[in-house]
């Protein structure tokens, strides 16, 4: 083989090497952008990716387990709207001061076959269809459409985009937006495990939990005379990756290795022996269980078609 094929060829891979790795770079700066919208208040979030749902057998089985069915009906039947086909994204974040760190819960809408005001009129139809009312409330972030008790509010952010929530709750989102007040993307545990679990998902979600959150799972956690299954526990988040058929994964980290290795040994003792307290179909979940420690953080999955069997 000459010198020149030889240079060619390591051009070539060192190419398709720096093409792939900006395409990983562009990849996780996506999924990291929804930080820089959100609130530091923020402590938990769950963001749903429309078109993948629709494509994921895992994720659908798991909103038809958590969300109520009435709901979406009511979102079709007063507004005419498919959530599901209508929307792009969907983010729903709790938020709070350090004193009361689940105060409060923010909606952000993203259309993909309809502009924010057309969401927007919707969450007004829907206030009124409860016999409520609308008042424009102009304030230091820009105009909010809000219930006359001030108990509920809507701002447009962009002209696919809409935020919902308490006044406070959007006002301080649009403060993000429009002033540069503090991210989530400040607060670094949840910074840190976001792109592991949204890059490539149809459904994110990640919990940092306040001190007496972690001590209360960890009780829930603990079975008889065992030692708890999350303790140690510092966040927690949970991906459905695009077109999972079955799988949800599960990320626990831990605050050392020696505490997660010892939790996973527990929480396989709980596959091969479901606990009592866990009732069918979430029997079959925790028997499908599988748990390994990664350094500190443990990574856990779980096949959820049991959710979906006719009960």
């Amino acid at each position: 083989m000459s010198r020149s094929w030889t240079i060619a060829g390591l051009v070539s891979i060192l190419t398709v090497g720096v093409l792939v790795l900006l395409v990983h770079r562009g990849q996780t700066l996506q999924a990291s952008q929804l930080l820089w919208e959100l609130p530091s208040t923020t402590r938990a979030v769950l963001h749903i990716d429309a078109d993948a749902l629709r494509r994921t057998a895992a994720a659908k089985t798991l909103v038809d387990a958590f969300i109520a069915e009435e709901r979406l009906t009511e979102v079709e039947a007063v507004c005419g709207l498919d959530p599901f086909a209508t929307l792009d994204e969907a983010t729903l974040w709790v938020r709070g001061p350090e004193e009361q760190p689940f105060q409060s819960i923010g909606l952000m809408l993203r259309g993909r076959t309809v502009d924010a005001e057309t969401l927007a009129e919707c969450h007004r139809s829907l206030v009124e269809a409860r016999g409520g009312s609308t008042v424009v409330l102009r304030g230091s972030t820009g105009p909010l459409l809000t219930t006359t008790d001030r108990r509920s509010a809507v701002a447009l952010v962009g002209d696919r985009t809409i935020v919902t929530g308490s006044v406070q709750t959007v006002a301080e989102v649009m403060a993000v937006q429009r002033s540069g007040a503090p991210a989530l993307a400040e607060r670094a545990r949840i910074a840190g495990l976001w792109p592991k679990v949204s890059e490539g998902a149809s459904i994110a979600a990640v919990l940092d939990p306040p001190p007496h959150w972690k001590s209360a799972l960890e009780r829930i956690t603990t079975l008889e005379d065992e030692a708890p299954a999350l303790q140690g526990l510092e966040t927690m988040a949970l991906s459905v990756k695009r077109g999972s058929a079955q799988t949800v994964e599960v990320y626990v980290e831990i605050v050392d290795a020696a505490l997660a290795a010892k939790n996973v040994a527990i929480l396989r003792g709980w596959a091969e022996a479901p606990p009592p307290s866990v009732e069918p179909p979430w029997t079959d979940v925790v028997r499908s269980m599988r748990a390994r420690a990664d350094a500190s953080t443990i990574v856990i999955t779980l096949d959820v078609t049991s959710l979906s069997a006719p009960r």
